[in-house]
């Protein structure tokens, strides 16, 4: 009888002892790295010490806000994880260089926004687009490797990433959002595939510097000459590179197009082409252009705000005398009737800055180059490259208005907080800049070590709220000893 006691007391005692220690084994399944809050699987929160950190291969997803503001200065992300949530690394100033695995399928706007020291970005990302305002601030940010898969580049994606210096964007991107490079200020040229089709209002406002955009051949909605940007007939001039030291507008224009001229504060005098029929609002609204000569053949000129010329060339009984007259220009008689010949180059403004256009006579190819190329500003910032991909493309612009330099908000768009974009063009032009965002990370609860290594190791300190089912798991415990030592002692009396 006494040795059935002392075995029903040891079982227990045991019982007791494994009730005890369940919580605690529970607690350090939950927590898998130093200062990270995991859950089911998803990243939520981040409150490490900082430095080079490493996620766990348990986690398949990083939540929005999950590492935004931290001190981080790498990080290294598994196979495992799918999806980046919304500002994930937004303002993680510290960090330097990201690698996104093929696995990733999905990342959300904003994902390393303000990250101002982020000088490198390979980007294996199974992802149809980069999102809006991803790298949105990235000022250190030099370059870029893009998987195939990729059809759109998202609204102020790249805006304000002050180090690009040239995007080479190859067949099967389609569009480029609103903003996309905006404030780019070191970015001199851009090449657009055959396969582009939109590109949206202020893609590249603020780009002080870019003095050459090509479209390949066979594009259905844009083609170029002399470096600028024409529709696909080369009947409308979309847009002048703010950075152009000099430019010839192809002979066959009809139409200068809303923002044609915004930001171009080295070119000085403008002289357009017979044959030209219409200037479109804004055309040069926030350009440096201080005298234009207008040919009799324009029958519609429309308002320019932000631009006040010194002179306006024209013939006399024309759209060019009457706005010049509505506007309170100053206006110089060519002649009456209409223009005769060919347009001359316009005579140098004698500064040394001032540049002029002039009439390019040669004939041009739709969807071709069809002037050689000006040479490209230097830089030692390496490009993005972009690859092709057949997925579906971002939200897309029409052709002929994308191809206008007019700022746009990116509307919707999320960009780091504190990012502060340049403006590349002279005054009156509007600078793209996005809105700010901070996507703060949720604090999680509970004692983490102190350790401040690089790379995070194991943190077994249970987290806060486990205390609670340590208590009654132990008070339990001890009531079933206590039960045992009674029955033993009241049997062995």
């Amino acid at each position: 009888m006494k040795g059935k006691m002392k075995k029903q007391l040891a079982l227990g005692l045991a019982a007791a002892v494994v009730l005890c220690l369940f919580p605690f084994g529970k607690a350090y399944a939950a927590q898998a790295t130093d200062g990270m809050t995991v859950a089911n699987g998803v990243l939520t929160a981040y409150n490490g010490p900082g430095g080079a950190v490493s996620i766990p291969s348990t986690v398949t997803s990083i939540g929005s806000g999950a590492f935004s503001g931290k001190a981080i200065t790498g990080v290294s992300i598994p196979d495992s994880v799918r999806s980046i949530g919304d500002n994930a690394f937004a303002n993680c100033s510290g960090l330097t260089s990201v690698t996104i695995p093929g696995s990733v399928a999905s990342i959300g706007s904003g994902a390393f926004s303000g990250c101002s020291s982020l000088s490198s970005v390979s980007m294996q990302a199974s992802v149809s687009s980069i999102p809006a305002s991803c790298f949105s601030g990235c000022s250190a940010l030099s370059s870029i490797a893009i998987a195939a898969g990729v059809t759109g580049i998202g609204s102020n994606a790249f805006s304000g990433c002050s180090s690009l210096s040239s995007v080479s964007i190859p067949e099967g991107v389609t569009a480029i959002g609103s903003g996309a490079f905006a404030n780019c200020t070191n970015l001199s040229a851009l090449s657009l595939p055959g396969s582009m089709t939109s590109l949206g209002s202020g893609a590249l406002s603020g780009c002080s510097s870019l003095t050459t955009i090509k479209v390949a051949g066979g594009n259905s909605a844009y083609s170029s000459d002399g470096g600028s940007l024409y529709n696909a007939s080369m009947t409308k001039l979309l847009m002048v590179p703010a950075g152009k030291g000099s430019a010839a507008i192809y002979s066959g224009t009809k139409i200068i197009g809303s923002g044609a001229f915004s930001g171009c504060s080295r070119i000085s005098n403008v002289t357009l082409p017979d044959g030209l029929t219409q200037i479109e609002s804004g055309a040069f609204s926030g350009s440096g252009v201080s005298s234009v000569t207008i040919p009799a053949d324009v029958t519609s000129i429309g308002s320019q705000s932000g631009w006040t010329p010194e002179i306006i060339y024209g013939y006399e009984g024309t759209a060019a005398e009457s706005f010049a007259t509505a506007n309170g220009y100053t206006f110089s008689s060519l002649g009456g009737g209409a223009s005769s010949g060919s347009q001359s180059e316009t005579e140098s403004n004698g500064s040394g800055n001032a540049e002029s256009i002039t009439v390019n006579d040669s004939d041009g190819a739709s969807g071709t180059d069809n002037s050689a190329d000006e040479s490209v500003g230097g830089g030692d910032s390496a490009s993005v490259t972009v690859n092709d991909s057949a997925a579906a493309a971002d939200s897309a612009e029409s052709g002929e208005q994308g191809g206008s330099q007019n700022s746009a908000s990116g509307g919707g768009a999320t960009a780091a907080s504190g990012t502060n974009a340049s403006t590349g063009g002279s005054s009156g032009s509007k600078a793209s800049t996005a809105a700010s965002s901070s996507g703060n990370a949720g604090a999680s609860s509970g004692a983490y070590s102190g350790t401040a290594s690089d790379k995070h190791q194991l943190d077994e300190t249970p987290q806060t709220g486990d205390a609670s089912f340590h208590i009654i798991f132990l008070i339990c415990g001890l009531a079933l000893s206590g039960c045992g030592l009674i029955l033993a002692g009241k049997r062995k009396a």
